[in-house]
Formats: C-alpha cells, structure tokens, sequence
C-alpha cells in the first residue's frame, strides 16, 4: 500500500464511477438530457477534487455544488465545466459569483431581486436556475398546485427582467421520486406536470429558457421525461441506492470501500464484559480483536451489537458498543487473525459485501448519510485502474 497511516482508511474506486456514469448515459439514452453530476459535501464524503477531475476527462460538463466554497474551490482545482449551486449564497459574493462564472440557485423572488441588485452595485452579471416548488416545500417559487402555476410563471416573467441577472433555468426538485407506491407516482407526476406547465407558459410569453431539469438520480431511472435537459445524477453516481428497497435498472457498483485493522488479539474468558455501558457479556471463552475505528470517524454507534465486519472473507460480528475511535468483534470462528489483519467495514471480500446501505439500515438512516459522514480523520485512498493514484489527508 501506499505511505499513508493504516489504521482506517476509504478506499475511492474511479473506474466504478465510471461505470455507474456510463450506465446512467446508457440508461436514458437521449442526447436531449444532459448529465449534472452532483459532487456537493465533499463529492458525499468520496472526495471532490480527485472525483470531479476525473469526470470532467470522462466528458461531464456540469457539475452540481452546495455552496459557493465549493463551487469555488471546484474552479481552483481546475474544473472549467459548469457549476450550479443548488443552496443559498449570501448577495455580497456576487463577484465571485460572476468572477468564477457559477450559476446560482435562486431560492425565491425576493431573493432574486436582492441578488440583481447587488449584481448592479457591482457591475457584475450573474446566472441564474430559479427553483419551482412543485412540492417539496423547500425553496422556489411556489406551483405546488394546478392554481398556483400561472402565478408562478408571472413571478419568473418579473426576474427574467431584472437587471444584473441572466435568467438561465428553471429547476425543482422531486420528494418522492425514489417511492414506488401509488400515490407517490401520482405524486412525482404532478410535480413532472406542474414544473412542466410552468415551464410552457413562460416560454409562451417569449422567455427563452435554456435549462429546464426536474430529474434527481431517482427521478431520472424511474421517472425519466426528456423534457428535463440535465439528470443530477447524485447517489447513483457512488454506486448506491437512492432508496435501499428499490430494484435498480442496472446493477451500481458502490465506490467506497471503508477499511482499517485489527490493532490487537485477546482470548476472554466467560462472563466477560465489552466496552461501555456493559451491554455485552461473553457467553463463553470468546476470541475479540480490536479495531482502531468509531464514531469520531463516522463509523456510527447505532451499529453497536449489530453490524458485522469482513476479516479474512469471515463474518464478525461487532460486540459491545461502538466507541469513538474502537470498536471490538468476536473473532471466535476466524482463523489466521492477528495484529495488522484488514478488517471490511463497507466493501466486499471473497464473495461476501457490507454496503453503506446495509449499515444505513441497522441505524435507522440512509446510505447518504453514512458515506457523507465519514471523517476527515480518514485518509481517502484514490484507485484508478486498480493502481493508487493519489491518497488525500484531511488533517
């Protein structure tokens, strides 16, 4: 392995972000829908730089952010494709809105008036995507209901003329997409219809629009309209699910692997407590390795007493409660386990997988949030081809 410090690490796989990319292209084959890849929370905890360089070489030309550091920070490291900020940004940043030319996010009326008139005091021109809330109730202007789309569209006709703005999309966002029940179809399809009329009467006014997306990952793999000119092309693109219940029309290949080691080896007897709170007691002579990962590095301590790691392609399960930099695992069936041994977290040996999924499951959570959480105390190692490229320390 590379010169980085192998007590825990995340392995970051480019070539599978690749072929997730390339399944999603092949998947809504139509050239009239472009691909926005969602690289936001530091690329959901993967590592945006080393990500988005590697996808712009794979012909992505629009990238997605939270924030304008991010966007920004995106710029420096070289990024010359297009950068949307789907959150707030504060007016005064306007220049550097308009120095890095970046597309803001408008999250009402008022605030696209606000942001026009510190585009003027400073004479700067910045591009907006307005936000139509068809629902989700969360920024935009509102068309949530069949009444509410002409009043909204007469809001867009209003900003579309202010000056110090350039008016370049329109977007929403779906909040069912990932459900397959019957009233969240009928759901999704009356926020497809609303944004959609929204969009027909603004353009029938003569307001030319050149970006018009509703599709998130799941919107855009059971949803798909190509009326929808990018896909933000989010979880799927790390090889996970949007919702772990869904069956997906091509199989992800997920992009993190979690790992670390086993920091020692020791025989208990029976009747033997582990970690706090003495919510496990050995039931009889039990093998426990120590593994030097927590909570302090994301490895959540919902799993206490129920995850299971891969040591040698063997089960083991987690004993006691996670602390925050240990945790311990009955080794008791394991043979050839000593210090140093790697230990799986999330990723697959010998046939067998944990997948960030699975653990979002024991906590009561999402995939998301398990790989955005993982600490910055993790050093992310970058594969490509199966060669380390680059390992990134955060502290």
């Amino acid at each position: 392995m590379a010169d980085f410090l192998k007590r825990a690490w995340a392995e970051i796989h480019l070539d599978r972000f690749e072929q997730n990319l390339n399944n999603a292209r092949r998947f809504i084959q139509n050239d009239k829908t472009d691909i926005a890849c969602v690289v936001k929370a530091n690329a959901y905890g993967h590592d945006e730089k080393n990500i988005s360089l590697f996808l712009e070489e794979r012909g992505v030309k629009f990238f997605a952010v939270s924030n304008i550091h991010e966007a920004v920070q995106l710029r420096k490291n070289g990024i010359t494709s297009e950068i949307l900020i789907l959150g707030y940004t504060p007016c005064e940043y306007v220049n550097e809105l308009s120095k890095y030319d970046i597309i803001q996010a408008a999250v009402s009326e008022e605030y696209a008036v606000k942001l026009a008139d510190s585009a003027r005091k400073d004479d700067a021109k910045v591009k907006i995507h307005l936000a139509v809330d068809t629902g989700m109730g969360r920024i935009g202007v509102v068309a949530a209901r069949d009444n509410e789309c002409k009043t909204a569209a007469e809001s867009i006709a209003r900003i579309s003329c202010l000056e110090g703005i350039i008016l370049d999309g329109l977007f929403t966002h779906y909040s069912v997409a990932d459900s397959c029940t019957e009233d969240n179809i009928a759901y999704t399809n009356m926020q497809t219809d609303n944004f959609f009329k929204v969009c027909a009467l603004v353009e029938g006014s003569g307001i030319n629009i050149r970006h018009k997306h509703c599709l998130n990952s799941a919107g855009g793999l059971f949803h798909y309209d190509e009326r929808s000119t990018l896909l933000r092309l989010g979880i799927v693109l790390y090889g996970l699910k949007p919702d772990r219940a869904l069956k997906m029309p091509f199989e992800l290949a997920p992009a993190m692997d979690l790992k670390s080691i086993v920091a020692c080896v020791r025989t208990l007897d029976k009747g033997r407590y582990i970690s706090y709170g003495r919510t496990h007691c050995t039931d009889k002579r039990t093998r426990v390795a120590t593994v030097p990962i927590g909570y302090a590095d994301g490895y959540p301590r919902a799993l206490s007493g129920k995850a299971r790691v891969l040591i040698n392609g063997e089960e083991a399960p987690v004993i006691g409660r996670v602390c925050m930099d240990q945790i311990m695992v009955d080794i008791s069936e394991i043979s050839n386990v000593g210090e140093g041994s790697i230990v799986t977290l999330i990723g697959s040996e010998y046939g067998r997988t944990i997948t960030a999924d699975d653990i979002a499951e024991m906590c009561g959570t999402i995939g998301y949030e398990i790989v955005c959480g993982i600490s910055k105390r993790i050093p992310r190692v970058i594969y490509r081809d199966n060669k380390i490229i680059d390992v990134v320390e955060y502290s």
